[in-house]
């Protein structure tokens, strides 16, 4: 990969667009909600699934949570072969994750009606 691309991928609207993305997903809008609440917290799945899903929707959790993986939005470290969650520590994206935290449900509400 050239430098070019590199900065091509981590540019502004890269973030931007892979944000709208996630917060038109309940459940990644909730894995962004938990992790802004706790940036340095590392969860194991089953901790994050009960703490932010009521119904327990395991597979969309799941799906949710792989998803923020690939795009590097949360980084999973083992201990004792345990896979633990963590925010990322690139900071462009942590920062934008760690705002989110001012808005509540509500607010968020009247984002999705406008994008």
């Amino acid at each position: 990969m050239t430098i070019i691309e590199v900065k091509k991928k981590k540019s502004r609207s890269y973030i931007e667009e892979l944000m709208k993305k996630f917060i038109s997903n309940h459940h990644c809008l909730g894995l962004l909600r938990f992790f802004a609440a706790h940036p340095n917290g590392r969860f194991n799945k089953l901790a994050i699934i009960h703490a932010i899903d009521d119904e327990c929707n395991r597979t969309e959790m799941g799906e949710a949570l792989n998803e923020m993986v690939r795009e590097e939005v949360l980084d999973i470290t083992y201990e004792n072969e345990v896979a633990l969650y963590i925010l990322t520590k690139e900071e462009a994206l942590r920062r934008l994750v760690l705002n989110m935290a001012i808005f509540d449900w509500r607010d968020w509400q009247l984002v999705l009606e406008h994008a």
